[in-house]
């Protein structure tokens, strides 16, 4: 058994990845040193074509399991996992073995691909792949294409090959071909066997409906002779369409200009073009019936397969003729199942490029995060970097767009400053990102402030902060945090003492114009209404006598006690003073930063994380830059100099 190598930084162990035979063995380690079960497989900004051959049940999460297989799949094919640590430019021979069926085939396919021995590239390999993406062979041996993929000349062929067999999806099958042709067969009989005479197919089929109102028209002039009550005359009830040809009631004759329905009336004229005739007798339209009755019986005949073909028009006929269409399309089904076993390999070729050219970076964000640690720092779980209030924060994660509340919840136990941003582009949905600010200081990060997020393609965001959840950022502004709030209470304390007396001086002033007017009219002024908050202001005045009485006499005490010390006793007193105050503050936010743990940021953004991913004040200060002035010249402003400020 392979015995794995352990390294330990930010206060976590995790397993190392130093050598193929680290990759060929992970299904020996134990799955509890794995630093990540499941991740999602897609991640906003991120191009991972390799994360499509690892979700093989297509769930849109990439688990261990489905990791451990796809290793598998590889030892039959790869000439050595060492060949993962080599930087990739490309598909050469040396990568696939040729001691396995599995590894000859591919090393073969490479050789067709690029037979002077240069490295093969996705896309070249994508290139190739492109005559083969819609030709398909069924179990039984049976080939089929994509009508789309054909060329320009074979196309039209197929498309009408297509539109009488093919299924709705335009995919065309081997066994359709001599369908089409029986069923063209069939036509050319069917034409043959069409009625000769002086009117055409399209001369017959557009006087049936006429021939049924003539015959009716006879009907009922026979039905009328026999009794003379058979109404003749047209319902007013009904359309004028379904009224009789003519009312005229001659059963022996019927003219076709004179006293003809006017819905009927053009046809008729038509018809008596045809005849050289404006009188259609009886007789006349007996015999007439008799030589339409062909093209009724031969129309009648043609199967419904046939309808397909009547769109078609000369120039279709004359291509379907054409015995060289006819064979290139057959070639292409032939050639088809020649490719057949060549279409598989290039399947197995995308997805071994894929895993030899991304494998390792994925397990390094998997099975441990060594890329989230100087000098590479580039995790795949990031989507960009968040410029704003003087610092640029790249620790920044996708958040689904609603739901930064939630989110907060699951990832508070980070014991990070979590800032999230709505992101607006033109042109582009809305999204929502969290950045976490790991040094410096809170400062102005508010909801409302805005700033710039540039995404892994270089497109730029504006970037407004929705949500926050603050907590100490550095040991910077934990010294400095007991003596902030002392200085909001005090600033409080006074504001209130001055709001007070503002408020009495307005009292006193309304007093004495109340006194002055009860005067003039020599009426009894009435006692103003003491405010109600006189009391609380009496209070917080008393408050802070004391308090500064307080502070007075122990100025007084340290005054008195370093009159005659010497200057470093009086600064030793003044620092003690100021470590007691802040000290406790410091170590309280070293204990905080120090179980600072990225895992549970992860977990909110869909990542089944299974070890803590420390975040020690080094990486904060990395992923935290803040604007450092440290070796910059600085010139006077230059309007000071016209100035003379």
């Amino acid at each position: 058994m392979h015995r794995h190598a352990f390294f330990r930084t930010a206060r976590t162990t995790q397993a190392a990845l130093t050598c193929g035979a680290d990759i060929e063995h992970l299904a020996d380690l134990d799955r509890t040193y794995w630093a990540i079960l499941s991740r999602p497989e897609f991640i906003y900004g991120r191009n991972e074509p390799l994360t499509g051959y690892l979700d093989t049940n297509e769930d849109g999460r990439i688990r261990m399991p489905e990791v451990l297989a796809a290793i598998e799949w590889l030892k039959p094919r790869i000439a050595s996992f060492d060949r993962l640590f080599l930087p990739y430019e490309g598909l050469v021979k040396e990568d696939f073995r040729d001691d396995t069926p599995e590894g000859k085939a591919l090393s073969d396919l490479l050789a067709q691909i690029a037979p002077d021995g240069k490295p093969v590239t996705d896309k070249a390999i994508r290139e190739y792949h492109t005559k083969f993406y819609f030709i398909d062979v069924d179990r039984d041996g049976d080939a089929s294409i994509e009508v789309e993929a054909l060329d320009s000349k074979l196309k039209p062929y197929a498309e009408l090959v297509w539109k009488v067999v093919g299924p709705a999806n335009q995919t065309l099958a081997e066994e359709h071909l001599p369908l089409f042709y029986d069923l063209f067969k069939q036509w050319r009989q069917w034409q043959a066997d069409k009625p000769k005479g002086r009117f055409t197919l399209e001369d017959v089929q557009s006087r049936w409906p006429l021939r049924k109102k003539i015959d009716d028209y006879f009907r009922l002039c026979d039905e009328r002779a026999y009794d003379a009550a058979t109404p003749l005359a047209h319902d007013p009830s009904k359309p004028l369409k379904d009224a009789p040809i003519s009312l005229a009631g001659d059963a022996t004759q019927l003219s076709l200009t004179e006293g003809v329905n006017p819905e009927w009336a053009d046809q008729t004229a038509e018809l008596a073009k045809i005849l050289g005739t404006t009188t259609l007798t009886r007789d006349l339209w007996e015999s007439l019936k008799r030589e339409w009755d062909p093209y009724d019986v031969w129309w009648k005949k043609v199967p419904k397969e046939l309808y397909y073909f009547l769109p078609f028009t000369e120039a279709d006929f004359a291509l379907i003729d054409d015995p060289a269409q006819r064979a290139a399309l057959e070639a292409v089904f032939q050639k088809a199942k020649t490719d057949a076993p060549l279409l598989a390999v290039i399947d197995d070729l995308e997805r071994f490029a894929a895993l030899r050219g991304g494998l390792l970076r994925f397990l390094r964000n998997f099975v441990n995060v060594s890329d989230l640690y100087p000098p590479v720092a580039d995790p795949l779980f990031l989507c960009g970097k968040l410029f704003m209030d003087g610092r640029i924060a790249s620790l920044c994660f996708p958040v689904e767009n609603g739901g930064e509340k939630a989110h907060a919840a699951l990832a508070a136990p980070a014991r990070c400053c979590l800032v999230y941003c709505t992101l607006e582009r033109k042109h582009e949905p809305s999204r929502t990102i969290l950045a976490v600010f790991t040094a410096g200081t809170v400062g102005a990060l508010t909801v409302g402030k805005r700033g710039l997020f540039v995404d892994l393609n270089g497109q730029d965001w504006e970037a407004t902060v929705s949500h926050v959840a603050i907590t100490t950022i550095s040991l910077w502004e934990a010294f400095f945090a007991p003596w902030r709030k002392i200085g909001e209470v005090c600033s409080e304390t006074f504001q209130k003492l001055i709001g007070g007396r503002g408020d009495n001086a307005v009292t006193q002033v309304a007093t004495a114009a109340t006194k002055a007017q009860a005067s003039a009219v020599g009426t009894t002024p009435a006692k103003p209404a003491v405010p109600a908050s006189n009391a609380s202001q009496m209070a917080s005045v008393a408050t802070l006598g004391i308090s500064l009485s307080f502070l007075a006499s122990a100025a007084a005490a340290i005054a008195s006690a370093v009159t005659h010390a010497p200057l470093w006793k009086t600064g030793s007193v003044v620092l003690g003073i100021i470590l007691v105050v802040s000290i406790p503050s410091v170590i309280l936010a070293w204990f905080r930063l120090r179980n600072r743990d990225l895992a549970p940021i992860l977990n909110a953004s869909g990542w089944a994380v299974n070890r803590s991913i420390g975040l020690t004040p080094r990486l904060g200060r990395f992923f935290t830059q803040r604007a450092n002035y440290l070796g910059r010249r600085f010139v006077r402003r230059p309007n000071a100099r016209k100035q003379g400020v």
